[in-house]
């Protein structure tokens, strides 16, 4: 059985004393686009902590989505420092809500949460670490001054997230033997390490940029997965990379150099404006910062970026649905593309409850809910992989594979013609409910773009999508209209039946 969902928790109480503002050596450094570079690296150093690591193996979708991943932290980590006060408090409680159910038993049977103070301690020490290491990677390290200074900063932010300043050492001496122990005494060669190192690079999904011309990313990408390993190790701290026993070459070195110099040479003369991410450009400059959504209406957009291209995957699973003719029986091909693009979200071939749990917490962590929406979507999707399970999962092993979940949506459905409104209808109630959010009842083009629309998501297709989903024409989407459209998803027999193709032609 799934675990029940906890209550809804309270705020932390935060202290935003000595936080780093204007002028301070974090809004140098941290909005730069830079830090992208040195992104692999403080995932895989977060990855290799046996919390982290456990958390993503069970929680994270980052292994089928990994441009959304890098999208939400550059995004999350601009907004926690470069926005107004109360935008920044509101992020710190997303960043909470968003980990407060990751929770449970690894592997090695060690019980893990993502609410230790420690853990979420040593997250935020890696920040400051990639901080650093992107100046010395660059050529241009930090003097002792400039280093301890950025340290003092960053620690302030122990307190914005209710944590306990002592969690880290009291100066940036004491980080760097507290960084030096963590690596010999802690840290772990796991599976997220090594997918993060090698096989991310292999098989990631094209970016939106590229998706017109799928051979340019196929040849980038076969590239990536023969220089990207090296480059990353060879960024990896010593002790670090000779507990994983990674062989460095010169030229793996020289790769790392000479990416992190030229993109320093080429990106100081530019304008700040095109040297920060928007958000910390935004606030640079003394524009507004738009805390409402995921991105300023200026742009940014990381490959994959949008919420359900694919946290949710709906666009890409349901948009391409083949038309095999009027009288074939296309439920098979739409139901296994709708497990492999939308369902599995970790990636494994199976779904179980952190699989839904995922779709959730996309939906969740786009719209910013309050903790009480949030819980009524988590039930909601916790609903529905109930009945899944209820349903499917004959061996009692907790989860499902592809082909015994299309078998017995097919056998379900043909059974039961209320299978559909007892199962997912629950999801997809509490996922409008979310997303109506001036509560008109209904979903107007805008509402439907905010959560469908991605990089994998023609906007023709949206307006099509929205218009097939609206019998009355009235302009919008109800919620009766919406489940209808899920429900002829999964039964109809032909893809041309409306709402078979549900967000766009096929």
């Amino acid at each position: 059985m799934t675990a029940p969902l906890s209550a809804s928790a309270p705020e932390v109480s935060v202290d935003w004393t000595g936080f780093p503002g204007p002028g301070s050596l974090t809004w140098q450094l941290l909005g730069q686009w830079r830090m992208a570079l040195v992104m692999p690296r403080l995932l895989v150093l977060q990855a290799a902590h046996p919390v982290v690591g456990a958390g993503l193996a069970k929680h994270s979708t980052y292994r089928t989505h990994p441009w959304r991943r890098v999208d939400h932290t550059l995004i999350s980590l601009q907004r926690f420092v470069y926005a107004p006060p109360a935008q920044r408090h509101s992020e710190v409680q997303r960043v909470l809500r968003a980990h407060r159910r990751i929770k449970g038993t690894d592997e090695r049977g060690r019980s893990y949460s993502a609410e230790q103070p420690e853990v979420r301690a040593w997250v935020l020490g890696t920040v400051f670490e990639a901080m650093s290491s992107m100046e010395r990677l660059s050529g241009r390290p930090l003097s002792a001054h400039g280093e301890a200074q950025l340290y003092q900063e960053w620690c302030a932010t122990l307190g914005a997230f209710g944590l306990e300043r002592d969690l880290l050492p009291p100066d940036a001496g004491g980080f760097w033997e507290y960084f030096e122990r963590m690596q010999r005494e802690v840290l772990e060669d796991n599976t997220e390490v090594r997918f993060l190192m090698r096989d991310m690079y292999r098989g990631a999904a094209t970016p939106a940029q590229l998706e017109w011309c799928p051979p340019v990313w196929a040849l980038m990408r076969s590239s990536a997965a023969m220089l990207m390993p090296g480059a990353v190790a060879a960024q990896l701290p010593r002790t670090y990379r000779e507990r994983l026993h990674l062989h460095v070459g010169q030229a793996d070195r020289a790769l790392a150099r000479t990416v992190h110099r030229t993109a320093r040479g080429a990106m100081e003369p530019l304008p700040l404006r095109n040297r920060y991410m928007p958000v910390a450009a935004a606030a640079m400059t003394g524009q507004a910062v738009d805390g409402a959504r995921e991105v300023p209406s200026t742009g940014f957009r990381l490959p994959g970026a949008g919420l359900l291209a694919r946290p949710l995957g709906l666009v890409a699973a349901v948009a391409s649905a083949a038309v095999r003719g009027p009288d074939r029986d296309t439920r098979a091909d739409r139901l296994g593309r709708f497990f492999s693009q939308v369902l599995d979200q970790t990636g494994d071939g199976r779904i179980d409850a952190p699989d839904l749990q995922a779709m959730a917490r996309a939906l969740c962590w786009q719209l910013e809910l309050t903790t009480d929406q949030e819980d009524k979507v988590y039930a909601g999707f916790t609903t529905w992989w109930e009945h899944m399970r209820s349903t499917m999962d004959a061996d009692g092993d907790g989860s499902i594979g592809k082909d015994e979940w299309v078998t017995a949506m097919l056998r379900n459905c043909d059974a039961d013609p209320g299978y559909v409104r007892d199962g997912v209808h629950h999801a997809v109630r509490a996922m409008f409910e979310a997303v109506d959010t001036d509560g008109s009842g209904a979903i107007d083009r805008h509402e439907y773009r905010t959560v469908f629309a991605g990089g994998r998501v023609d906007p023709g297709d949206l307006d099509r999508g929205f218009d097939e989903l609206d019998v009355d024409k009235d302009g919008t989407v109800s919620l009766p209209e919406l489940l209808d459209g899920f429900t002829a998803f999964f039964m109809a027999r032909q893809a041309s039946v409306s709402g078979a193709q549900l967000l766009g032609r096929a």
